[in-house]
């Protein structure tokens, strides 16, 4: 799991309670030019290392701070150790995914925090370009989870949702449906495409007048209804055979795959996102995969080129040769577990 989620980076051991190491990190801090961190509200400032701490020794600095409830608001939550499955929680996903028990299946509230927190410090190093100055950047894990749960807050938009119970279908026609062989996916949002479905996929062209399906709110009041009908097609053929079908009318549609064909998807191979170039031996795994890079840029590609590092596995190459400190320092430091 470590690997999946650290790849490519470099690790340095530093005790930021010992003044030492935080002269240390001073030194970081002048050559950095982002600082990210998760810890509870006050723990950095308490440490003498907050972000009024940093910016005067160096105000550029872009300063972003992940949690779970966020940096300002009510003292209860924003003073609360919370991991994702907290947060998902809290924000009603776990809910809205209709997991009555039970964990979170994935990590959403983590992966997408750490993602909008990318996004925010590109925004901020752009203003930097044109202004000069750094900021601070607060990111609440809990704020993220409540913009995703869309379907908590379309109940406010669209009443009959409220009657729905979770595990109801949201949509129509945006659903996992059976073939003779495995579930597919598809969808009809645009009425050119619910057209087309009806003529030419379940030759049923009168649902296109029909007074129960005529339009796309009507659809939404009969979706089970009209779930019946596409798997009285769907049924009759193959998985091959439905996307064979549907891709013809531009239909959206795709294969419901099972975790263990993931990492033989024939586009991700394509793609060159799926990285087998590590060799986990040493805990046990004879074959793995990570992803690989996930944006590609024209300029400047990229690749991962490690996995997960080693616990303090870089800090010779970040104390010695980013920052001017000697063998012997590192030496010292080990004895006084500085580092």
């Amino acid at each position: 799991m470590f690997s999946i989620l650290n790849r490519g980076k470099k690790s340095i051991s530093l005790d930021l309670r010992k003044q030492e190491a935080k002269e240390i990190f001073f030194k970081l801090v002048e050559k950095s030019d982002v600082l990210v961190e998760n810890f509870v509200k006050g723990t950095m400032e308490k440490w003498g290392l907050g972000y009024k701490d940093l910016i005067n020794i160096n105000p550029q600095l872009i300063y972003a701070k992940i949690s779970g409830f966020g940096n300002e608001g009510l003292e209860k939550y924003i003073q609360k150790t919370a991991f994702d499955i907290i947060i998902q929680a809290e924000s009603g996903i776990l809910d809205a995914l209709d997991l009555k028990e039970g964990p979170p299946k994935l990590p959403i509230a983590d992966y997408t925090a750490g993602h909008v927190a990318a996004i925010g410090i590109s925004q901020a190093l752009y203003y930097r370009e044109k202004t000069g100055k750094g900021q601070f950047i607060d990111i609440s894990m809990h704020d993220l989870m409540f913009a995703i749960n869309m379907r908590a807050q379309a109940r406010e938009f669209m009443p009959l949702t409220k009657k729905l119970d979770l595990g109801s279908k949201f949509l129509p026609v945006y659903n996992q449906y059976h073939t003779k062989n495995g579930l597919i996916t598809m969808t009809t949002l645009t009425e050119n495409q619910w057209k087309r479905l009806c003529n030419y996929i379940l030759l049923k062209p009168e649902l296109i007048t029909d007074s129960k399906f005529d339009n796309p709110i009507k659809r939404f009041n009969h979706v089970d209804l009209l779930d019946e009908i596409i798997e009285s097609w769907s049924r009759t053929v193959t998985k091959e055979e439905a996307i064979s079908h549907l891709e013809s009318q531009r239909i959206p549609c795709g294969k419901s795959r099972k975790m263990s064909e993931i990492p033989n998807h024939p586009n991700l191979k394509a793609r060159g996102m799926l990285c087998q170039d590590f060799d986990f031996k040493k805990w046990g795994v004879d074959h793995a995969t990570i992803p690989n890079r996930l944006i590609n840029f024209s300029e400047t590609k990229g690749d991962v080129k490690s996995a997960g590092p080693e616990f303090g596995e870089h800090n010779h190459e970040i104390f010695c040769d980013l920052l001017g400190y000697s063998e012997d320092d590192l030496k010292q430091w080990k004895k006084r577990r500085v580092i």
